[in-house]
C-alpha cells in the first residue's frame, strides 16, 4: 500500500512520534495509552502503548530478531499502520506497493526540495546521512496532526552507537560530527516547513534545546547532571 492512502487519517489530532533515545527511559510511556503513536523503528518494542503506527528503516524491525524469518514481536500485533522505507541493506528487489498490510515509500536525498512536498507522495526526504525523525515529521503532516510531540529523539546513532557514547576527541569524531550536525539541520528545517503548515512541533525529548548542542552533549553524557540543568531553569 501507498502513502497517499493514509492522507488525513489523523485530521487536526494530536501525534506522538516515540523514539528509543536516552531520555525515553525517563518518559511515563503509560500516558500514552489512547494516544496517537508513531514509533521510529523498534521503539514500539519498549511499550504496548506505542501505537498505531510505526515508521520502519527496514521490515526486520518488525521482528523479533534481526531476521524477517524470526516471529513477529509480541507488540507488532498493535500496529495498525506499518510503514517501511526498502532502502536498507535489507532492501527489497522490488517495492511492493500493493502489498495487503504494509504501506511502502521511497526516499529522496533532495533534501533542499522539501518545501514542494505533497501529500501524494510516494518519496519523502532526507539528509544524505539520514535519520528517522525526519521522514516522521513528514508523516505527521500527510496524516493532517495539528499538534507534533517528540519523544526519545533527543540525538541520534552513529554505526549503532548513540552519539553521546563516543569520545568526541577520538576515532570517527568528524562523521559523528557530520551525522549529528545533519540530524539537527533536518528536524530544525522540517520544523520550519511544518509550521507554514499550520502544525506545532513540541520537542518533550531534550530538556536541552538542538541549539545547544555541546551543552547537551554533556547533559546525555551525565557531565552535567540533570538536576543541574532543572536549577538553571528554576532560576529563569
Amino acid at each position: 500500500m501507498r502513502l497517499r492512502e493514509l492522507r488525513d487519517i489523523y485530521l487536526n489530532q494530536d501525534i506522538y512520534i516515540v523514539g528509543s533515545g536516552p531520555t525515553a527511559n525517563l518518559f511515563p510511556m503509560d500516558f500514552l495509552k489512547d494516544k496517537i503513536c508513531l514509533s521510529l523503528n523498534d521503539a514500539y518494542k519498549m511499550h504496548p502503548a506505542i501505537t498505531p503506527i510505526t515508521l520502519m528503516n527496514s521490515q526486520v524491525y518488525a521482528h523479533t530478531a534481526n531476521s524477517e524469518k524470526a516471529p513477529y514481536h509480541e507488540y507488532f500485533k498493535n500496529i495498525k499502520y506499518p510503514i517501511v522505507k526498502p532502502t536498507s541493506r535489507y532492501r527489497v528487489e522490488k517495492i511492493e506497493w500493493e502489498h495487503p498490510y504494509f504501506y511502502y515509500f521511497d526516499r529522496t536525498l533532495d533534501f533542499e526540495q522539501i518545501w514542494s512536498l505533497t501529500k501524494d507522495t510516494d518519496y519523502l526526504y532526507y539528509t544524505p546521512e539520514g535519520c528517522s525523525l525526519h521522514p516522521a515529521l513528514q508523516l505527521c503532516w500527510i496524516f493532517g496532526a495539528r499538534n507534533v510531540f517528540i519523544i526519545g529523539c533527543d540525538s541520534c546513532t552513529f554505526k549503532g552507537e548513540h552519539y553521546a557514547s563516543f569520545d568526541k576527541n577520538g576515532i570517527g569524531t568528524i562523521e559523528v560530527k557530520r551525522s549529528y550536525d545533519a540530524y539537527i539541520y533536518g528536524t530544525l528545517v522540517i520544523q520550519d516547513f511544518l509550521k507554514t503548515k499550520g502544525i506545532n512541533v513540541f520537542n518533550l525529548s531534550p530538556i536541552v534545546g538542538y541549539h545547544r548542542v555541546e551543552y547537551q552533549y554533556d547533559v546525555l553524557t551525565g557531565k552535567i547532571s540533570t538536576q543541574t540543568v532543572i536549577e538553571q531553569i528554576k532560576q529563569l
